[in-house]
């Protein structure tokens, strides 16, 4: 689940896990999609933070897509 939050991304993720870990990233790969279907897709680099949590992951920061360079 992804909203959009003062410009930047705010996503839930659910995870197989337990621990509690926060990650401050700069260059961290993503996978996004480039289409409403969803069936393009492409590696894009997330900066911000990611908080995991027992089952969940909560990440808010930006999302870098370079495209067809």
């Amino acid at each position: 689940m992804t909203f959009i939050l003062f410009g930047q991304a705010l996503t839930f993720e659910f995870r197989n896990g337990v621990g509690v870990d926060l990650e401050f990233t700069n260059s961290k790969p993503v996978w996004i999609t480039l289409d409403p279907d969803g069936l393009e897709v492409e590696v894009a680099e997330f900066e911000g933070m990611v908080i995991s949590l027992p089952f969940s992951v909560i990440s808010f920061g930006q999302v870098y897509y370079r495209g067809d360079e």
